[in-house]
Parts: structure tokens; sequence; C-alpha cells
């Protein structure tokens, strides 16, 4: 290659890096709706303009690509929610001291939907997204086996559910509800990206064509995307007499809501585990927005639990209850393994000691 030909491949590649760099920074500083927290305080946005400094110097000098350099800026604000589409960009992750390896040293992991009986007295369902799959169909018919079951105990399995939707937990709710609660709701960053994405969703969901009008005629930097609300219904349902459910740390989003909502409305059910869950709730609802220049894909939180900033668990995850002193199981699939026999156990004995 001639050295025009070597120069000119070097100018596309830089061009490349730089418009995939510069469309990141103007995703976090107008769109991510953890920016304004993450990076509000003199010292942490003096922290984030140095790395974003030296990730460009990076790039300038041809030691690191675009991309990647989107990845390690990404990566410092710790929000997994906020990522690039490639798994190598997993390295940026911040990861807590305490975080417990939820299949390290299993000889299988990969925790599947199952819905029987543990013993005469106590049922299992393991849940394992908030996706789909299982469908909420599954769910409903699991919930009416295990009524079927007249099982005095419920253990809801929840290791490996990195959240999806919250309309596949909430039959869950109405089966252990026995406490009003209320659940704190989420507010949108208003800018115009946003707004925009909003309105290429209101035909699949009409209500949100309040929220883009009030959006429009807002200069606040944050609006309700959806209010708190009160979790009540009219009756509550005798069995389970306790329940529990087991998490591990790949425990996400969707299913770590699942969890607050569970140990607010409901007095009876225990949480089990080694370690806290991941910790990716606090900025939710992704837009995906694909860099400029190498056109990989990046998703960017437009909204904010109004739990923060007192209340946010992305730094710490949720933490068990009753945190489990055995080791971890062998395999997880579709089986009923040591944890879940172990916490069976135990709510079964102190049932027994009760009586």
């Amino acid at each position: 290659m001639s050295v025009l030909g070597q120069e000119a491949k070097n100018n596309n590649a830089f061009s490349v890096s730089i418009k995939d760099f510069g469309g990141a920074i103007y995703e976090l500083e107008n769109n991510y709706a953890g920016f304004p927290i993450l990076a509000d305080n003199p010292i942490k946005y003096k922290e984030y303009s140095e790395l974003k400094i030296k990730l460009y110097n990076k790039i300038r000098k041809g030691k690191i690509e675009g991309y990647d350099a989107v990845g390690e800026l990404y990566g410092w604000f710790g929000d997994s929610h906020l990522r690039t589409g490639l798994a190598e960009h997993n390295k940026y992750r911040k990861i807590r001291k305490e975080h417990v390896s939820s299949s390290e040293g299993m000889d299988e992991y990969n925790p599947m939907p199952i819905a029987q009986k543990v013993s005469q007295e106590t049922f299992l369902i393991r849940f394992t997204s908030c996706s789909g799959d299982p469908s909420l169909e599954w769910i409903n018919e699991s919930i009416k086996a295990y009524k079927e079951s007249q099982c005095k105990y419920l253990i809801i399995d929840i290791r490996g559910n990195g959240g999806g939707q919250d309309s596949f937990y909430k039959p869950f709710l109405k089966l252990l509800y026995d406490t009003e609660y209320v659940s704190k709701g989420v507010e949108l960053r208003n800018s115009v990206d946003n707004i925009n994405y909003l309105k290429t969703q209101v035909e699949r969901l009409p209500w949100l064509q309040d929220i883009i009008t009030n959006a429009e005629n807002s200069t606040e930097p944050f609006i309700r995307l959806v209010d708190d609300f009160s979790i009540k219904y009219d009756t509550i349902c005798p069995y389970p007499i306790k329940a529990a459910i087991i998490i591990d740390s790949n425990v996400a989003s969707s299913a770590e809501q699942m969890l607050l909502d569970i140990k607010g409305c409901s007095s009876r059910t225990t949480i089990y585990g080694k370690g806290n869950t991941l910790g990716c709730l606090d900025y939710s609802n992704i837009r995906r927005a694909d860099l400029k220049g190498s056109k990989i894909t990046t998703w960017v939180p437009m909204t904010r639990s109004c739990r923060l900033p007192e209340n946010g668990i992305d730094k710490t995850g949720i933490a068990p209850d009753v945190r489990m002193s055995i080791q971890l199981p062998k395999i997880l699939t579709d089986n009923i393994d040591e944890w879940v026999l172990w916490v069976t156990k135990l709510m079964e004995k102190e049932q027994d000691c009760l009586e």
C-alpha cells in the first residue's frame, strides 16, 4: 500500500472512531437519565471530563478504537443498563468487592422454568425471565398448579432472571399480597431524542401521547413517565402461609423491581441467597442508539427511578433477608437443586417450631 493510501486508511479509521466517541458523549450528556446524578457534583464531573479527554487522546494516537473508548466511558458510570452490544466490553463493568458469582465452579448453570412439588408441603416455581420466556400464560398456569397442590409453602426461584417487563411478575404480587404498598414511579429525561423515540411507540402504547405533550410543553429536565402507584388488592390469598424467593447475582432490572414490590406488599415472603442482586434498576427504559461511525449497537437509559437520589440500589444490589450458608449447587437447570432443598427444609422446620 502506498504512503498516501495508508494515510487515507488511517484518516478514515480516525474519522469513524471520532464519530463513535463524539456520538456517545452526545448521548450521555443530552439523553442519558443517569448523567445529571452520576456526574453532577464537581468532583465526579472532573473525573468524567478527565477520562473523556484521556480516551480522546488515546483515539487520536491510534492506541484505542472509538467503540472501545465508548465501552470504557460507559463503564465508568457503573450502570449495567448503559452499555454497548459487544460482550468484550463487560471488562469495563464495575464489579463490587462483595460480588458473589452466580455460577463459578458449577458444572452447569442454565436456569429453566419449572413448576412442581418439592415435598408434600412445598411447591417450587422457577421463574427465569421477565421477557416472555416463560410466557404470561405459563406463569398463570404455574400459579394455578400451585393453588391446586394445596401446599402451605411456595418457593419462587428467580436465579438468572435478568429482567424484561414488569407485567410478567405482576401475577406473583396478587398471589403474595397481604399489605398495601406504594411502588415508586419513574421520570423521563426530557430531551428531543428521547421524546422522538416515544413518538415511535405511540401506536403501540397510546398513553404515551399525554407524556409527549407534557414534555413538549415543559422546560423541566425531567418529567414523570410513570407515577407512584399503590399495590392493593381486594382479597388476600390464604396460601402460601410462607413464601421464599431465591436470588443470585444475575437477578437484575425488572426482576429486582419484582423483589422491591414483593418485599413491600408481602409480609410472609423471605428472600434467600448467598449474595446481592446485580444492581441494575435505578436507570431504565433503554433506547437503542447505534454509534455514528461503526454502527455498533449501544443502549442508553431514558428514565430514572423516583427512589433516587436517596434510595438507589445500583451501587449495592438488593440483599437477601437470609444469606445461605451452603455452597453453590453443581447443576441448575430444570432440576430441584440443593438450594431449593435447603430453603424447603428451613421453611418447614421454622413452621414446625411455631406449631
